[in-house]
C-alpha cells in the first residue's frame, strides 16, 4: 500500500502528476488530505473545505481510499503502508515526527519531482 499527503487546495496538475506516479508504486493508494492547519501553515485561507479537497481526490480513478487524520504521521501510524510519498520540494523538510513514524513502521519515503508549480506559487 502506499500513502500519498496533501493539502490539495485546490487540486492542480502537478497534484494528479504526483497522485499517478504515487499510484504506480506498489498496491492500493491511500491518500491523507491534510487538515485546514497545514493550510493556514502556509499563509492562507484554505480554497476549499477539508471535506470538499477530500471528495475531488477520491474522485480521480487513481486514488483507492481518501482518509482525513490528524496528521501525516498518525495516518503513517494507523496504516503502516509499505511507501509514503511526497513532493521533491519535501526533501530534507519533513517534520520528525513523520520522519519517526516512519522509520518506526519501516516505511520507504519516496520524493517525486513533478516539475510543477505548487499551489503556493499558483495563488
Amino acid at each position: 500500500m502506499t500513502l500519498a499527503d496533501g493539502c490539495f487546495d485546490p487540486l492542480h496538475w502537478g497534484h494528479l502528476q504526483y497522485l499517478l506516479v504515487a499510484a504506480h508504486l506498489d498496491g492500493p493508494l491511500v491518500v491523507h488530505i491534510a487538515p485546514d492547519e497545514a493550510i493556514r501553515a502556509k499563509g492562507r485561507e484554505p480554497f476549499q473545505s477539508r471535506q470538499e479537497r477530500a471528495m475531488t481526490v477520491l474522485a480521480l480513478g487513481c486514488v483507492d481510499r481518501v482518509r482525513m487524520w490528524p496528521s501525516l504521521a498518525f495516518a503513517i501510524s494507523e496504516e503502516k503502508p509499505r511507501y509514503l510519498v511526497k513532493g521533491a520540494e519535501w526533501r530534507g523538510r519533513l517534520p520528525d515526527d513523520v520522519l519517526n513514524a516512519c522509520r518506526s513502521c519501516g516505511v520507504e519515503i519516496v520524493y517525486t519531482d513533478v516539475n510543477a508549480k505548487r499551489s503556493r506559487e499558483r495563488l
